[in-house]
């Protein structure tokens, strides 16, 4: 009987700071069965040398099964233009109707909590208000980021696929792995459920 192809997971995040425990996520989803892509691990899909490293990213994300993301309060060093390529990638796999997991580090959402009444007008809409670097949040382009992955301003009845799991020690995301992505052949079935028209 022939096997079946494994299902590629794309995992995006900023890298600086955690860069051990990127490897240690896709480690433990390697191990439940996925192919794991990851820019910074180098574990990609054959990209075109020409490309640029915006470009080869997005077309993983587009050519991926899955879609794992992880906002952190570290906007990531790969700006381009005015989003950073973690940016991007998060808003290519919102505009492509495939499976998306999402977590983000409970300092972004405290930050959000915080910075509310100073960043958003009373319509929802961004106010001028700049923060100067420091070591908690680096960037409030990640609570956009945020607001995006949430669908912030989309109504809720509308809102799909816009669960951001919260953490706070990488234990928290050991946990949220276990329990999403240990039975591939779980997620292939949702797979298969979003390709129907």
């Amino acid at each position: 009987m022939r096997q079946k192809k494994r299902l590629t997971l794309m995992v995006a995040s900023s890298v600086y700071h955690f860069e051990d425990q990127l490897a240690q996520i896709c480690s433990i989803l390697e191990g439940f069965g996925y192919e794991v892509w990851n820019s910074h691990l180098g574990r990609m899909p054959p990209v075109n040398p020409m490309h640029s490293n915006l470009e080869k990213c997005v077309a993983a994300v587009h050519a991926c099964d899955i879609f794992f993301g992880i906002i952190r309060p570290f906007y990531g060093s790969g700006k381009i233009g005015d989003r950073s390529i973690t940016h991007e990638e998060f808003r290519a796999a919102l505009q492509r109707p495939k499976p998306r997991w999402c977590m983000v580090h409970r300092d972004v959402t405290f930050a959000r909590q915080l910075l509310k009444p100073y960043m958003f007008k009373r319509d929802g809409n961004r106010t001028t208000f700049k923060l100067r670097r420091n070591p908690v949040l680096d960037d409030l382009r990640v609570i956009d980021l945020y607001h995006e992955a949430i669908q912030n301003d989309i109504k809720p009845a509308e809102r799909r696929g816009h669960w951001v799991q919260e953490f706070f020690r990488i234990a928290d995301v050991f946990t949220y792995l276990d329990s999403q992505f240990r039975d591939p052949e779980r997620i292939r079935t949702i797979c298969e459920e979003v390709k129907r028209p």
